[in-house]
């Protein structure tokens, strides 16, 4: 029972570090040095600016700076944090000060 219960652990180990693989290759739009260009969430570092459009994933936890909505909000999904389905409004950083 034991054996059968570390391939079933294993098993799900395996799968969880499949997707997360799969998911920190995806790719998201930066700014550096005045261009913009292409790199895979993995090799994101602090302080970087990112541009999102509509329905694409967040990569990591990011500050607002701006919207293109004329009052400077966003919404956003986070069903994978909390398993809520309904949206959340945030606000860019012109709207909080």
């Amino acid at each position: 029972m034991i054996f059968l219960s570390m391939c079933k652990d294993f098993y799900e180990d395996w799968k969880r570090h499949v997707s997360d693989d799969e998911e920190n290759n995806l790719s998201v739009q930066v700014i550096e040095k005045g261009n913009i260009t292409i790199k895979r969430w993995k090799e994101l570092n602090p302080g970087e600016i990112v541009i999102l459009k509509e329905d694409e994933k967040i990569p990591a936890d990011l500050l607002l700076l701006w919207s293109t909505d004329e009052k400077q909000k966003a919404f956003v999904e986070t069903k994978s944090l909390d398993g809520e389905t309904n949206l959340k409004q945030k606000l860019s950083i012109k709207n909080n000060f």
